[in-house]
Parts: structure tokens; sequence; C-alpha cells
């Protein structure tokens, strides 16, 4: 058996086991913590790290070899750059946030749906696999989509916007993987409706792009790659389709489970234990979508965690 592939393992039984509501000893969180670690001397990102991106490989046979760039290892795909993401964000900075809402007054447990108040071990779990790979994610950094990911926001009536430059928002952004996705959602929504209901062609859009990237609406656009990315997402008729290549999920139930939830705030007890219920449901899926696909393809990863190998294994950019 594969170092990655029992590391996958143990940690399913863990969030299965929490799920289940079964003791989660110091014993498993030290596990997840192990597990969280890539072992790396060269300060590798964890989420672009050597591990990870055997990890990746699982999923994606047509990942090429990722060159290293400062701490991350990054996959060239033809126009667009990708590299790993973590996506659920649970890092000191948002556990900040998160450990101020449990402050918050407790909601009472309702007899009917039974939600329970939010236990601060799922929180400390969650924390755990933050830099686990059932968190990390394939995202197009060219473009910046994923510095667009970490600066969403929510707007009157909950309207996902993008924050730009100045104050920091009321509400704290959390960096939500949920949110991303239901701003994808929206976004090719929009996209497909201006295709229909305005004489369209490709050019417009992209001239639009170039003259608003350098204009008084720059900070909005952030990044000179509008016609790049523009180009990449066209790939995409949908959030189905997106969601299946980068998230490897099939399940459409699942993923208008993440576009329901990204369109609400976390604001109390309830709304953040209904979020990590969400992320561990997902890394749960992901593991055992990673298990199936691995006996598949019987692709057994190399063990990225040396560092001399990892040195030699990624070309330098």
């Amino acid at each position: 058996m594969s170092d990655l592939k029992k590391k996958i393992e143990d940690t399913l039984d863990i969030l299965k086991d929490l799920k289940k509501d079964k003791t989660i000893t110091e014993e498993n969180l030290q596990v997840l913590k192990k597990q969280s670690s890539n072992g790396n001397k060269i300060k590798f990102d964890p989420d672009s790290s050597p591990e990870a991106w055997d990890y990746f490989k699982v999923f994606n046979d047509k990942i090429k070899k990722p060159n290293l760039k400062n701490k991350r290892l990054i996959w060239e795909r033809e126009t667009i750059d990708i590299a790993g993401d973590c996506s659920f964000n649970f890092n000191d900075k948002k556990m900040e946030s998160f450990k101020e809402i449990l402050q918050k007054p407790k909601l009472e447990v309702c007899p009917k749906t039974k939600i329970e108040v939010c236990p601060k071990l799922k929180l400390e779990v969650c924390q755990k696999m933050h830099h686990n790979l059932l968190n990390f994610d394939l995202i197009p950094v060219t473009g910046g989509m994923n510095n667009l990911k970490g600066n969403l926001k929510y707007g009157q009536e909950n309207k996902i916007l993008v924050h730009d430059l100045g104050k920091p928002p009321k509400q704290k952004m959390h960096d939500r993987l949920d949110t991303f996705v239901t701003f994808i959602d929206y976004s090719l929504k929009k996209r497909n409706e201006l295709k229909q209901n305005i004489p369209y062609t490709k050019e417009i859009i992209k001239d639009t792009g170039k003259f608003l990237s350098n204009s008084i609406f720059t900070t909005s656009l952030k990044g000179e790659n509008f016609g790049v990315l523009y180009d990449f997402m066209d790939n995409y008729e949908n959030v189905y389709t997106y969601c299946k290549e980068f998230y490897n999920i099939d399940s459409i139930s699942f993923i208008d489970r993440l576009v329901a939830s990204g369109k609400k705030p976390i604001e109390d007890i309830k709304s953040l234990n209904d979020y990590m219920d969400l992320a561990i449901d997902y890394w749960i899926l992901k593991g055992e979508t990673f298990l199936q696909k691995q006996s598949a393809c019987g692709y057994i990863p190399a063990n990225g965690s040396n560092t001399k190998k990892a040195m030699d294994m990624f070309p330098r950019s």
C-alpha cells in the first residue's frame, strides 16, 4: 500500500467516526496533524508540494511535470498556470473569526431538527484538516482566480462581491470553496445569458476586458490576463463541468449543495456548524473518490516527501 493511500484511509476513518459521534481522541488529532505536514525541508507550500501533486495525478492523468516557482509547484497547462489550493480555509486567521462566533450566545437545540450546538472538537478537526491532502484542489492562477477566491465577500441581500482595495469589509472573508463555486455558477450563467441576449463575439468581450484592465475599473478586474482566462473558462459550459474537472465531483446534487451553501455568510453557530458539516462531507467524498480512482488506474504515487528527489524531479522556472 502506498503512503498516500494509507494517509487517505486513516483520514477517512477519523472523519467518518466524527460524523457518527464516535470519540475522537488526541491521538486521532495528532494523526491528522502529522498528515497535514509534507515533511519537506524546502518549505514547499503544502497545497503545491510534491506530495500534493502525487495526489492530484491520481485524479488527472493529463498533468505533466510541474515547474518549481518560488515555493510552489505549478502546472503550466498551455496558456494557463494551475496550482494547488486549500479549498476550505481553516488557517489561524480564519480560526480567530470562527472562535469569535463560538463565543456568541448558543442556539437552543430544536427537538424537531435536532440542530446541535457547534462542537469545538469539530472545529479543531477542521483546523487539522486545513493542510490535509483531502483539502487540496487545483485552481487556475493565471488571471488571479486563486486571489479572487480569497477576496469574495457578501454585500446587500448576501450578493457575492469581489472585495477590492480599501477598508476591510465588515464581514470576514473566509476564503470558502462553497462561496467560490457559487460565484463560478453565477459568472458562467451570466456569460451564457450574454451570449444569447446580445450580438456577441468573443473579440468584443476580450477587447472590453483589455480596456477595463487599464482604466479606473482596473482594481475590479485585477491582472493582465483577462483574454487568456476568458478563453480558458470558455471550455466550461456550467459549474458542473468546471467542478468535475477541478474538484473531481460528478455528483450534481453535491455541487448544488455547495452552490446553496455559498450563498449564505457564516454569521452564527448554526451557519458555522453547517459549513463544517459541508467540509467534512466534501473531504469524505474526495477521499472515497481518490481510493476508487487509484484502484481503477493502478497508479501508485511516488513518495514526494524526499527533498533531494523533489528538487531534482521538478524543473525551475
